[in-house]
Formats: C-alpha cells, structure tokens, sequence
C-alpha cells in the first residue's frame, strides 16, 4: 500500500469519526455562498481570464472570509469595513451613517432594510456578516491570559492530489536524470497546507501557514540522489512555504500593527499595493480603491506580500504609517567573471510562481532579496480623505534582465523610489477621487474619476486614466487594462441603474491605448472594452442575469514569412445566462450558458460554448450540504477558452480554464460536527472527448481523464 492510499484511508476514516458523531448543529447557509457565487466569482472569472498565471486567489478574498465568521457590529466604527470590501458603496454608507444619526443605533440587523438604497440583494450578502451591537468604543485590553483564554482558535488541514500519473513522477533511470535533471521533480504529487489562526475581537490577530506544492520537497529522503547532487543548496524535511503574522489594531494611538508577513494597500493602488487586487471590474463604481492601509497577509501566494514590520499611528484626524519589509525573492542568476573582482552575480529575471519542484527552480529560490520600506502621512475628515506615500526598495543584486524594445522603459539598476498623492472627496450626490504618482527616474502616472447619483436609482462612474511610458513600480496595482502600471491611457464610464422593481442595469465602456510596444505587439496600439448586464429579480427564491461582453485589442500579425511585424485587431465577444432558483427548502439550483466568439483578422473565427448545473443541498435541521456539478464544454482553441468559478472547499479557490471539447464534473460534502470541527470532501474530474493527451511537458498525464481529489479537516477551540 502507498503513502497516499495510507493517506486516504486515514483522513477518511477521520471522517467517518465525524459523521457518527452525534450533533443537534444544524448547517448554516454558507454566509458568503452568495457573495461568492454571484459578485465575487464575477470578478475572480475576469481577473482570472486576464491574468498571465495561475494566481492564489486567497489573497483578495481573505477578508470576506475572515468577516463571515468575526462578524462587523454596525454601529461601530469598523462599519467602515464594508465600504472597503465594497459591499457598501460611499452613498449607502452615507445613509447609513445618517441614518443612525437620526434614529440612533439600530436594533437589528433586519434594521437595514429601511435605509434607503438597501436593496434585498444587498442585505443577502450584509446580514450574515454584520451584527447590531452596542456600538461601543475602543475598550481597553485585558491581560495576556485573558486574551489567550478568551480568543478563538482555529486550526484547518488539507491534502490535495491529481489522481492521474503525470510525466514529472514517472520512474526513470539515474543515467536520464544525468542527462536532463529537469525531466522530473524533486517531490512527491500530494499538495500539504495546515493553516492555524487566533482571534480575540478582532483586535488581536495571530496567523501561521505551512504549505508543500506538488512536486515539491517535503521528505528528503524521497529525492533521487543523482537529482540531489545537483542542487547549490541543502534540502531539509518539512514544508516548502512558511509564513506567519502578529497583527494588533486599536491600542492606545497604535491604529495598526503588524509583524511578520502583512499587506499594504493605500490610495488608488498607484503608488502602493502591495498583494493581489481586482482589477478593472466589471461593477462601475468599484472604480474607485477603498485603501484598508496594513493588514495580515496569511495567503499562500509566496510572492506578493510584505515581510516585516508596519504601524499606523492615529493623532486626531490624521494617520502617520511606517513600514520596513526585507524577503528572500526567487530569481534567476547569470555569472559575470572579472579579472579583479572575481565572480559577480546579476539578476537576470525574478520568479513569482512560488514553485519549486525541479533542479532548475529550486536552484533559483532565495536567490536574492527584495527591500522596501517608506510610509504614508494620511488626513481624515467627514467629507475629505488626502495622502502621501513614499516609499524605496531595492534588490540584492543589481537587476539586469534581457532588453527588447517592448520592456525598455521598464528596466532599473534594481533600487528604486515612489512617491504620491491621493484624495477622496465625498458629498451627498457624488464622491471624487485620484492619484498621483512619480517614481525614481521621473516617470508619471496618474488617475483620476468620480462616483455620482444625481437620483437614488443610478449610479454614474467615470475615471481617466495615464500611466507613463517610463514609470516604474513593482508595487503597483492600480486599475486598468495592462499587466503593469505604465504605458497605458484610457476614458472609462459606466452606470448601474434601477429600472424597475426588480430589475438592474449594469454597462460600462472603456477606451484605452498604449502608446508603447507591448509583448506580442510591436507597435503602438489601442482598443476598446464594452459591457452590458441585465439582472432581473424574480424573488427571494429566483433570480437571473444575462450578460454581453465585447473587447477588442491589437496584437502582432502571426505570420511567419513577415518580415516586419505589424499589428491586426482580435475581437472576443461574449454572451452569458445565468439562473439562480430555490425550488425547495434545503435545495438551490445554479445554471448557466456561455458563449464566446473570437475573430481576428487573417485567421478564422473561433468558437466555444459551456453549459452547467449546480445542485446544492442543504438540508434543514441537518449537519451536512452537499455540492455537484456537471459541465459540458466546447471551445474551438485556446482563444475561446472559458473561465468558470467552482465552489471549493474553505480557503481554497478553483478557476480552471476550458478549451478542447469535455465535460466536467465534481462533487464536494462538508459535514459540521457541532461548533468545533469541519470535515470537507471534494472530487471533481474533466474528460476530454478529442485528445488522448492533457497538459504538456512535466504535467502531462496520458489519457483523456484528469481527476483531482481534497480533503480538509478545520477545528476551532
């Protein structure tokens, strides 16, 4: 028997503990079901669509998660929260807040249905994670005892493996090896993550995670020798991602403090942002950045995070942040040799997948190191937010990539300097706000745009956006249409309105241009982006969306016998239905279809489709719900591809790409045993009907059939 059938048998046979063990809990709707399965898995499908690699969505999504279960009070003043989560926009907050100043605190959380603007759909999401406290203060701390005996505890385990032999763990010979180390990787295909968090009223937060990769070294017995001679560093036993955080708010004039691994988020995402972020939305007034300052990172993203120590200091209305980060960052290394210095060392590229599976990546992590510190002198009023940020960071060795006319404007010697300024001004009817920003040698880049409401039915958005040719900026996430923060223009306007009972309007249009080469596109370029969705509410029990998309861009025309490049218009058009219903207590039915046409010019049109439906069970009175789907899908190529959000278990994010012709199943249990433990299983497979090969390279599986399988335990004390 094998180490991962021992594995499987163990972890199941905890869950069958589980079930039999009695419990009167009843399985609570998942708070953020909704959110997640409409708002949030909107925006998760296009940022995954634009994204370049497969991203650990955890990041943008640990505060939602972290809110359903430490839940918001109300009449507080972290209510706030809500506005940076973009649950609430400014003018809901705005009544909000008006609201209780003329009524006082409210009762209930059924209260929020009579301020205006709160629409059924909007209190959906708010109910399960806000409570009507007494909106107390800042109260002071106890002593550490009490804080360690008061504080909530969770601890959350799971095990992830692809069923299917895939080509890095085929066996092979000693002499292969010698020949290309990089045919197979270092550790076994099982994905090992153990999350543990402590919470005392939100004031005190305390975070450790440990994750092993597929592919990666856990046991250092298991590595092939011949393999193992070849790498420039001693492997050790244990987990290949550590990361761990302090993080304290509300002491005294100490607003925040973090230690250990954390995020920066400020202004409008130019001049600092440190993390993940959503992108350009496909809501209109999410345009505008709602900066959360410092916050804990405890994501398993193992590049786009802070390592350190941050503080917030509030002095009446103004907040004065510092912050020092210094991070190991995996890169590649080239050799430079000099009769009198010796041996130097250059960056020649810097890694961000956190992958270190074979001779090759594990030889370039912790190659080098990623400094920055700075901060951030902040003003706050009613109606006014200001800011000014800067901040300098630096590698350890000197940064000296391959140059080609598209990235030249993004080369630096490896030090670098940000500084800007930002603003929000909010009254009744329209919220302004922008950003600018300069970095080291010069380069500008600035945004700027409004929110309005001429009428409590709609909501108007406009933002102009110029991101400089020459700015450079590694911590940036500010909204647009390119990979990086330069080297951009665009007009962006949209409006949501309210037609009538029920019904929705969303639609936006963007038009932007490039004024530099962009990879695959030797030349100046431009294009446009134009949205249209239509929500209708049936009930509390149905409702449905249909969607029309249409983006076009310019790229490089694929011909190989030119000899100058020159660039041709792609159009990718998009129609999607979507349906949520409630035939039954206890049962919810999601379905959707989705069309994608692509042209571009000098090639023929490509197609693809998806059709699926989502049953979720949740039975009253019973401590379990269950999730299946079936998927049928076919897409021409690569260019029709399709993005689709899955339900996965707590903490773990899936949004796989389709092309080719198959379908795709999956089911996932989650049982509560009472209010302390957690038992999630999930399967889920694709079949493709026209190969007999999936994947390339070290990932390919020979056959028609991929099959991935999860189990998660999460206990809380």
């Amino acid at each position: 028997m094998d180490r991962f059938s021992k594995l499987v048998i163990a972890f199941l046979a905890i869950g069958l503990m589980v079930v039999a063990t009695p419990s009167r809990a009843q399985v609570v709707s998942d708070s953020l079901s909704r959110l997640l399965g409409e708002y949030l898995a909107r925006q998760l499908e296009e940022l995954a669509e634009n994204s370049d690699e497969n991203a650990d969505f955890t990041d943008l999504l640990d505060a939602y998660l972290y809110y359903s279960e430490q839940k918001i009070d109300i009449n507080g003043p972290q209510v706030s929260e809500l506005e940076a989560l973009r649950l609430l926009n400014s003018f809901q907050m705005e009544k909000l807040l008006e609201y209780r100043k003329r009524y006082g605190l409210l009762l209930s959380v059924y209260e929020l249905g009579l301020i205006e603007g709160f629409d059924d759909a909007t209190l959906e999401v708010l109910i399960p994670i806000v409570t009507a406290g007494d909106g107390s203060r800042v109260q002071r701390l106890p002593g550490p005892l009490t804080i360690l005996k008061r504080g909530r505890n969770q601890v959350l385990t799971r095990f992830e493996r692809v069923l299917e032999m895939r080509e890095g763990y085929r066996p092979t010979t000693d002499s292969a090896l010698g020949a290309k180390p990089n045919s197979r990787y270092l550790g076994g295909p099982e994905k090992y993550f153990i999350r543990y968090q402590f919470n005392y009223r939100n004031r005190i937060r305390a975070g450790l995670v440990m994750e092993k990769d597929p592919g990666e070294i856990f046991l250092v017995s298991q590595i092939n020798d011949t393999l193992r001679s070849l790498l420039t560093s001693k492997p050790r036993n244990g987990f290949d991602f550590y990361s761990a955080h302090l993080f304290v708010r509300d002491i005294g004039v100490v607003k925040a403090l973090a230690i250990g691994d954390y995020h920066l988020n400020f202004g409008q995402g130019l001049t600092l942002w440190s993390g993940l972020s959503f992108g350009k939305s496909t809501e209109p007034a999410a345009i505008m950045r709602y900066g959360q300052g410092i916050r804990p990172s405890a994501s398993l993203n193992e590049a786009l995070f802070m390592r350190g120590i941050a503080t917030t200091i509030a002095i009446k209305r103004f907040d004065i942040s510092l912050f020092y980060s210094h991070r190991p960052v995996d890169a590649s290394l080239m050799s430079l040799t000099d009769s009198l210095a010796g041996e130097e060392f250059l960056i020649s590229s810097i890694q961000e997948t956190g992958l270190h599976r074979t001779v090759s990546e594990y030889n370039r992590k912790h190659a080098t190191t990623f400094t920055a510190y700075g901060g951030r002198l902040g003003y706050r009023s009613r109606r006014l937010e200001i800011g000014y940020t800067a901040y300098a960071s630096s590698t350890g060795l000197a940064f000296s990539p391959r140059v080609y006319p598209y990235n030249k404007f993004r080369i630096h010697n490896g030090s670098n300097s940000v500084q800007g300024a930002d603003f929000r001004l909010v009254f009744p009817h329209i919220v302004g706000f922008g950003e600018i920003s300069r970095s080291q040698n010069g380069g500008l880049a600035g945004i700027a745009g409004f929110t309005a409401q001429p009428a409590g039915f709609v909501t108007l958005s406009m933002a102009y956006r110029n991101y400089g040719i020459n700015y450079q900026n590694d911590l940036s996430t500010a909204f647009g249409e390119n990979t990086y923060t330069n080297n951009e223009r665009g007009l962006y306007g949209g409006v949501v309105a309210s037609l009538a009972p029920g019904w929705k309007l969303t639609a936006f249009a963007d038009h932007f241009s490039f004024p530099w080469l962009r990879y695959l596109t030797d030349g100046p370029s431009f294009g446009r982006d134009y949205y249209f969705q239509l929500d209708r509410r049936f009930n509390r029990r149905a409702d449905a969306y249909l969607r029309y998309r249409t983006k076009s861009r310019m790229k490089d025309f694929s011909d190989p016998w030119n000899y100058i490049d020159y660039q041709v218009p792609y159009t990718r058009q998009s129609l999607r239905f979507h349906l949520n219903t409630q035939p039954l207590p206890g049962i919810a039915l999601r379905n959707r279809i989705e069309l994608v046409h692509y042209e571009e010019q000098g090639k023929p049109a490509s197609v693809g489709y998806l059709i699926y439906q989502d049953v979720i069970y949740r039975p009253a009175g019973k401590p379990f719900e269950l999730t299946f789907r079936y998927m049928l899908f076919d897409a021409a190529d690569y260019d029709s591809r399709l993005y689709v959000y899955e339900n996965d278990v707590l903490y773990a994010f899936s949004i796989p790409m389709f092309y080719d012709r198959g379908t795709r199943t999956y089911l996932m249990l989650r049982y509560r045993a009472g209010r302390s433990l957690d038992f999630w299983a999930r399967i889920g497979q694709t079949w493709y009907a026209d190969r007999n090969i999936i994947g390339s390279g070290l990932e390919t599986i020979e056959g028609n059939r991929r099959t991935d399988f999860k189990l998660q335990l999460r206990y809380k004390f």
